[in-house]
């Protein structure tokens, strides 16, 4: 099956090529991946990994307010590459996050797909996430890429 477990400095190079398989060329630098692997304290990065290689990859953001006394983690991003799934490295990274997060005083996880990402809700609701009804409004700064 798959390893799953907290990404650091030496899968920068791996994570990399995932995420431009995810969001495509140009969406960060090497060098600010791995700046962010070592020093951001408000994201980890859980990477999985069959026998050769890594296959995906999920971000979670701990977002700690003075309204509540627990905190929510929020899942910003999930992807394991095409060949890979279906074949529960998604699931097992789900498993080991909400187990590592478990003594973390964290209330609770949320997400947000695309509406119309039809198989990766069905997957959210599967592993026992509820749609809500809120909506989220954006505004973008400064040039788009």
């Amino acid at each position: 099956m798959f390893k799953i477990r907290i990404a650091d400095i030496s899968d920068a190079e791996e994570l990399f090529r995932l995420n431009e398989e995810f969001n495509g060329k140009g969406a960060t630098q090497l060098s600010l991946l791995k700046r962010s692997l070592e020093c951001n304290e408000q994201e980890i990065v859980f990477i999985a990994r069959n026998e050769k290689e890594a296959v995906g990859f999920c971000c979670v953001q701990i977002f700690k307010s003075m309204c509540y006394s627990r905190h929510y983690a929020e899942i910003t991003e999930l992807y394991v590459n095409d060949k890979y799934r279906r074949q529960g490295a998604a699931a097992e990274m789900f498993r080991y996050i909400e187990g590592y997060f478990a003594d973390k005083n964290i209330a609770g996880y949320q997400l947000f797909t695309g509406g119309d990402n039809i198989s990766a809700q069905a997957f959210y609701e599967k592993q026992g996430y509820v749609r809500s009804d809120e909506i989220m409004y954006r505004k973008r700064i400064g040039e788009q890429v």
